[in-house]
């Protein structure tokens, strides 16, 4: 999984919580004023919104807003115990 972030903003819960589950991902910051990856690649062609955050799955899907992020972690990987009853 890699997720595009940018410190200080709202992609920080979804950062959180890919840390607390303990899986292996990868970090990708985003310039959210030029709309660029820190590599100076072109962010609009990961993620038409131009937001974060945004989570891409090993397959290839991507998840791009933070509760459907959080949702999809709480699900995929229950035994993290996200989601108390």
């Amino acid at each position: 999984m890699k997720l595009f972030y940018k410190p200080g903003a709202c992609s920080l819960a979804s950062h959180i919580t890919l840390r607390e589950i303990g899986k292996d991902f990868t970090l990708d910051g985003v310039d959210l004023a030029k709309k660029r990856l820190e590599n100076g690649d072109d962010y609009l062609a990961v993620n038409p919104k131009g937001q974060v955050p945004a989570l891409l799955l090993d397959d290839g899907t991507l998840l791009t807003e933070g509760v459907a992020i959080m949702q999809y972690l709480a699900t995929a990987f229950p035994t993290a115990n996200f989601w108390r009853r």
